[in-house]
């Protein structure tokens, strides 16, 4: 298993971006292996997320080529691109630019030569994909949700990509058992799992005595199909308050037992880390388990 980073965690507000080739040297200087790219992460598409959508409206041919380049020159392989848009949102006319923009992702995807594309399954709320809403648990806000997930199904089945979706407790699949549904009702072989320990908590929950009860229960439910695995974490709160890798109360040595036991064959990203200084302590936590 392998150790990549999510190229988000080097976004950092107020600071230009990298271009293609000093982010991805900087990747490789920390040690990592991998990556999960963002096309928001590179200063040449020029892009900046909204709450909406985090996908380019255009992605320069020159972006695209910059990338793969990098990818090559640091042996960082590109395995996952960010494909998140709220495929939830309220207004029609969003989910359908998130699927125009999505088409031209999954090509830049096949031409970087990734395997898989990261979904958010979105929320109701209008203003960001990753905020609850009480609406989310709307029969209407699932149907509109499992109708942009198929959609995108199609698109990717075509470029024989797979999609990733994840449990979050702020998006209309915020259980393990909607993670299974969605996977269950589209059945597509195309259309797999993201771990995220630290997305598996609801508030009230994130206490040191239901970690393993937590994540064991994910596995149960979606462990064969996991095809990507993150390593944010969660401090101990009533709340949701998202840390780097090793800085909460994520099992991290559990959590790579069950990965094995599950015959997970892909690659760890730590996410959630943003300080650079703090790079080489997350990994270092995370590669105890590991080596």
């Amino acid at each position: 298993m392998r150790t990549g980073v999510c190229t988000t965690d080097f976004e950092h507000q107020g600071e230009p971006l990298r271009s293609a080739d000093s982010l991805f040297a900087v990747i490789r200087n920390f040690g990592f292996a991998c990556v999960q790219f963002a096309f928001s992460s590179i200063a040449e598409t020029g892009f900046v997320p909204t709450g909406e959508i985090e996908i380019p409206a255009v992605i320069p041919y020159a972006a695209t080529v910059e990338a793969d380049r990098a990818a090559a020159r640091y042996s960082l392989p590109i395995e996952v691109i960010n494909g998140t848009f709220n495929m939830a949102h309220p207004d029609p006319a969003v989910r359908e630019e998130g699927l125009r923009r999505f088409a031209l992702l999954t090509e830049a995807g096949e031409a970087v030569g990734a395997k898989y594309i990261s979904l958010c399954s979105g929320s109701r709320n209008a203003a960001h994909l990753w905020t609850w809403s009480p609406d989310n648990d709307d029969p209407d806000a699932w149907d509109d949700m499992y109708s942009t997930i198929s959609r995108a199904v199609e698109m990717a089945e075509k470029r024989n990509i797979t999609l990733a979706i994840e449990s979050e407790a702020s998006n209309i699949i915020d259980t393990p058992e909607n993670a299974r549904r969605v996977m269950d009702e589209i059945d597509s072989e195309h259309l797999k799992m993201i771990l995220d320990c630290a997305n598996l908590f609801h508030k009230g929950t994130a206490h040191p005595e239901n970690v393993q009860a937590v994540i064991g229960h994910a596995f149960e439910l979606f462990g064969k199909d996991i095809v990507i695995a993150h390593g944010k974490d969660i401090r101990e709160g009533d709340g949701i308050d998202f840390c780097g890798t090793g800085l909460g109360i994520v099992d991290f040595g559990f959590t790579a037992d069950r990965l094995r036991e599950a015959g997970y064959t892909g690659d760890m990203f730590l996410h959630g880390i943003y300080e650079e200084a703090d790079m080489p302590r997350a990994l270092a936590h995370w590669n105890r388990f590991v080596q």
